[in-house]
């Protein structure tokens, strides 16, 4: 087990003159930094290692007043410049990867238009000019409905992003119903003025571990419910003491489960050991219920908390992909009880926006109905079709083939993407 991420959310003054948005960042990144030390050492202290250490801001967008005060040229480089900053300061502070989301299309749906449309427009230019750099789409969510407009511009995001590196697809999903302060990412983002600190977890291997010590799913249940309690108490117990000696708001912890691409760490691998001949079989849904009724109820679980199945970070998962023992719909029936949605899926090179924007709806339509987090984290392969293999120099990442989809024929004129329908929202 380790600490996937330490997360820390901090209001970030996006616009503001240059100098004095680099004081106010390095004065926060400061205290940040002996913070995460602190953290990192009572971590050590009872043997978990902490893999990242990430920052989280709010809405790129959501200075409303201060983007319509210049032109968009301005705005654009703007951004850019700040983004630049941002990443030179946080890497001299000790921290990996910080996140921005783009914007909270579900809460602009009256006022999204073509000012923001063309602000996402540059979204891939962000992520392609920065190395630690993430960012996400929220889209969706159960009070608003789900931004059509929004969720065509993150289809042809993923689109834009696949070329000429399909890794970059790696720092940017598509969200709904994401409570700020989700340690994981893309779609972490802050919306308060006080910081505050949440934590993502890899843990995968611990689920093996109870699953291998039990003789059937009953007990398997009993003690993956007891073990996952003791984890919660300890690291609750910890944060907590940091939190008050710091001064930073301790928001949770993220519970889901998360893989490391190897076999004794693939959450894949635990589905399977409750005795399912692999991963996708039918029947398993049972194995993903399990795992996710296991976590605690407590007040600071946050976030997803629930089954990750990262297709191209979990080794086992990616090697049934390869043997085709699994599908998109698979995941997608695993998403009406996981937490997490579509994750690292590899795609064919020639999907078209309008299939990136179907599948993307599907997990919009799953998240509302459900009232359940869900994000959508695609890669289109360039030049690869279904069933060529995938394998990328990134140790996070194990070697795959390219998932089959069905196609369209893109015959329709008159369909919801087609149509240029502005938002929908069924459950009114």
């Amino acid at each position: 087990m380790r600490i996937r991420a330490i997360t820390i959310g901090q209001k970030i003054p996006y616009l503001i003159d240059n100098k004095n948005f680099e004081l106010n960042l390095e004065s926060n990144l400061q205290k940040f930094n002996h913070f995460n030390n602190d953290l990192t050492e009572r971590f050590k202290d009872i043997n978990i290692d902490v893999q990242t250490k990430r920052l989280c801001s709010q809405p790129i967008l959501s200075y409303d007043q201060q983007l319509y005060e210049k032109n968009l040229n301005e705005t654009l480089n703007k951004i850019h410049e700040q983004l630049a900053i941002v990443e030179n300061l946080i890497l001299n502070h000790g921290i990996d990867y910080f996140a921005s989301c783009a914007v909270l299309a579900d809460e602009q749906i009256l006022k999204y238009g073509v000012y923001e449309k063309l602000l996402l427009n540059e979204v891939p230019q962000f992520i392609k000019k920065r190395d630690a750099f993430f960012t996400s789409l929220h889209v969706a969510s159960s009070e608003n409905g789900i931004n059509l407009s929004a969720l065509r511009s993150g289809a042809k995001i993923i689109k834009n992003l696949s070329e000429p590196d399909p890794f970059k697809n790696l720092n940017f999903c598509v969200s709904s119903n994401i409570s700020p302060d989700t340690p994981f990412f893309p779609a972490a983002y802050h919306m308060l003025e006080k910081p505050a600190f949440s934590i993502a977890l890899e843990m995968a291997d611990e689920v093996i571990k109870v699953f291998e010590a039990s003789k059937n799913v009953h007990e398997a249940q009993i003690k993956l419910r007891e073990h996952f309690e003791q984890i919660y108490e300890n690291l609750v117990n910890i944060c907590e003491i940091v939190a008050k000696t710091h001064n930073i708001e301790f928001h949770g912890i993220d519970f889901s489960p998360a893989p490391y691409p190897l076999i004794e760490k693939s959450i894949g691998k635990a589905i399977e050991m409750l005795n399912y001949e692999y991963f996708g079989a039918h029947g398993s849904l049972l194995g993903v219920a399990l795992i996710k009724n296991a976590i605690p109820k407590k007040d600071k679980i946050i976030g997803f908390s629930g089954f990750m199945p990262s297709v191209l970070e979990d080794f086992v998962i990616a090697k049934n992909l390869a043997e085709n023992n699994f599908n998109l719909d698979t995941l997608l029936l695993y998403a009406t009880m996981c937490g997490t949605g579509l994750d690292c899926v590899p795609l064919p090179g020639d999907i078209t926006e309008k299939e990136l924007f179907y599948i993307l709806l599907d997990i919009c339509t799953i998240s509302l109905r459900l009232n359940k987090p869900l994000t959508a984290r695609l890669m289109p392969i360039p030049g690869k079709k279904a069933g060529d293999e995938v394998k990328f120099n990134f140790e996070y990442f194990a070697p795959s083939k390219v998932m089959e989809i069905r196609r369209l024929k893109n015959t329709k004129t008159n369909d919801i993407f087609s149509q240029k329908i502005k938002n929908f929202n069924f459950l009114k």
